[in-house]
């Protein structure tokens, strides 16, 4: 996208837990394919919100997978969370909302 400059990644743990914890998104430990992950649940209004603290980043050219659901979207967290350094288990603690 011409004009529009790079940034550099900033997502993290602190941010993307109260993103969860002050939307009140619903998410669950599951398994993904034979390996530990979590999805969660953003609502339609609320991806706005969500894309403003992932930032630009590699997802730009591949996209971030999701599936788009009735009313949310549903996305799995290991990838993200691992492509911004963020420690999924200091993110998602207590009990599964």
């Amino acid at each position: 996208m011409q004009g529009r400059s790079k940034s550099k990644i900033t997502m993290t743990e602190l941010e993307l837990y109260k993103f969860i914890n002050d939307n009140n998104i619903e998410w669950h430990r599951q398994d993904n394919d034979g390996t530990p992950d979590v999805i969660f649940f953003p609502y339609y209004h609320q991806i706005e919100d969500f894309r403003k603290i992932l930032s630009v980043s590699s997802f730009d050219d591949a996209g971030i997978e999701c599936r788009m659901k009735d009313g949310y979207f549903a996305f799995w967290m290991k990838d993200i969370c691992e492509y911004y350094g963020v420690d999924i288990d200091k993110v998602f603690i207590g009990e599964e909302q």
